[in-house]
């Protein structure tokens, strides 16, 4: 059986049961591998840009006996699969804006949809692209794997487009989590909106933003002794 790390597991668990699952970005094909084997996945996608990472995982699916029920796809993104062939698509392991260009390009605007983003980086500018695309986030988790802490998002088409303050781009959904790592994610938010503050207070920009800043991580601080109270 595949073993997947938290961050990948954290992914997996956010796909429904017995979907078709695409996997933009497959790598190694693990996750298609694991959710196939687990029988979650009723059938998988492995699609990557590259073809080194594209054999890598037709070489494990062909491992786990899987071949049959995957198909390998070369091409950018979501590019040679229609939306009527997948229910979930998995994006992880990608920066924030790659994720939301690969969104734009697809235009899969159907709420029956749901896409498990795990963004590597700029994570508060993907939550606020996703709510002011049309996009909201229906659950978020966090996993921790060595010294680095992410969040994984379960997005689904909502049709109404707004804005986000920038309490639920930092943190989104997790204060609503009770696991550890939710709240080591607030802990890492916090103390990087204060260092952002204090750089921008050593270097005399914008007093305005930085007293903005500091409240933000002070919200977020509160967000955590709530938690730990709770």
């Amino acid at each position: 059986m595949i073993t997947l790390d938290a961050r990948l597991a954290a992914a997996a668990s956010l796909v429904r049961f017995g979907s078709r699952v695409a996997d933009v970005g497959t790598d190694h094909g693990y996750l298609i591998a694991s959710l196939l084997q687990k029988g979650q996945a009723s059938y998988g996608y492995a699609c990557d840009i590259h073809e080194m990472p594209l054999e890598s995982a037709r070489q494990t699916l062909q491992s786990c006996g899987l071949t049959e029920k995957a198909t390998l796809l070369l091409g950018d993104g979501l590019n040679g699969i229609s939306p009527e062939q997948v229910d979930d698509v998995v994006i992880a392991g990608m920066g924030g804006e790659m994720i939301l260009h690969i969104l734009d390009e697809a235009g899969w605007q159907d709420p029956r949809h749901r896409f498990i983003l795990q963004p590597m980086t700029k994570v508060h500018e993907l939550r606020a692209g996703l709510y002011g695309r049309g996009y909201e986030i229906l659950q978020e988790k966090a996993a921790s794997v060595g010294k680095f802490v992410y969040t994984v998002m379960q997005v689904r088409w909502s049709c109404e487009k707004k804005a986000v303050d920038e309490l639920f781009a930092r943190v989104g959904k997790l204060p609503e989590s009770q696991e550890p790592e939710a709240a080591l994610y607030l802990q890492r938010q916090r103390d990087t909106v204060r260092q952002i503050a204090e750089n921008m207070e050593k270097s005399n920009t914008n007093s305005n933003k930085v007293k903005e800043l500091y409240e933000l991580a002070d919200e977020i601080q509160r967000i955590l002794s709530r938690k730990k109270e709770g």
